[in-house]
């Protein structure tokens, strides 16, 4: 019974075989831990699928869910949950990773490529194309059993959780698929390229933090408009930061040209 209530709340089964064997670990409460969490939206899913009944709808939301769980477990992440459709996972917990920017950072670009083959293979069948957004933060979190006497659930709570979603939220405003915060660029470090945003605050605090565009594994091959975009754009941020509008705007128009 106890095998079973772990999968239905998320765990990977190498997670649930070494969960079973500590099984303090699933005592009431929990402990703060620098995680990274993982927050995936579908991007106008609802207004896409009102011409679909509802029964294909939850076909196509339940094979969209089972492809992108297989990626967050294949690089060893828990699923805290679904909520219509975003899902929610967390990785370097319960099992310690110290790895686990990294781990998130390769589980949204590999739910990228799934999500890409899964769009060419609907296209034959009529189905929309699925486009999500994705926000990751790593930093100090509450995580555990954080349910109560009654149900077990296991999850994260905390500002840095709550960042997360924001980051996710926040591709709407730059047009961008993947934002990751600063801790998590630093941490997952040169495997991975990434892009430098802007600098948010967000809603509440006082201070601004970095935002970060994932795009790519750092031995993945760019297209050298992109690559020459990407360094054109890393001169005219600092330019832009610094007033010079002029040189900022030139630098600006230069990386568009080169990628469009």
């Amino acid at each position: 019974r106890m095998v079973e209530t772990l999968r239905r709340e998320g765990f990977a089964p190498e997670v649930v075989e070494a969960m079973l064997e500590e099984p303090g670990r699933l005592r009431l409460g929990g402990e703060e831990k620098v995680l990274t969490v993982l927050f995936s939206d579908l991007e106008g899913f609802t207004s896409q699928c009102e011409r679909l009944p509802p029964r294909e709808m939850v076909e196509i939301l339940g094979a969209y869910y089972d492809r992108m769980t297989e990626r967050i477990f294949a690089r060893g992440g828990t699923l805290k949950e679904y909520v219509g459709d975003e899902l929610l996972a967390f990785f370097g917990a319960p099992l310690e990773q110290d790895d686990h920017a990294a781990r998130a950072c390769a589980a949204a670009l590999d739910m990228r490529e799934r999500r890409r083959a899964l769009n060419a293979e609907w296209a034959a069948a009529g189905r929309p194309a699925l486009r999500a957004r994705t926000g990751i933060n790593t930093g100090p979190m509450l995580v555990g059993n954080l349910g109560s006497t009654y149900r077990f659930a296991y999850g994260v709570l905390g500002d840095q959780v709550n960042l997360g979603s924001r980051l996710e939220g926040l591709n709407r405003e730059y047009g961008t698929e993947i934002l990751v915060g600063e801790g998590t660029a630093l941490a997952a470090g040169p495997a991975f390229l990434f892009r430098e945003v802007d600098l948010v605050r967000a809603r509440g605090k006082a201070q601004a933090v970095r935002v970060h565009e994932l795009l790519a594994r750092a031995g993945d091959g760019l297209q050298e408009g992109r690559r020459k975009a990407l360094a054109t754009y890393a001169a005219a941020l600092p330019a832009y930061r610094a007033r010079r509008w002029g040189e900022a705007l030139a630098l600006f128009e230069e990386a568009l040209a080169a990628w469009p």
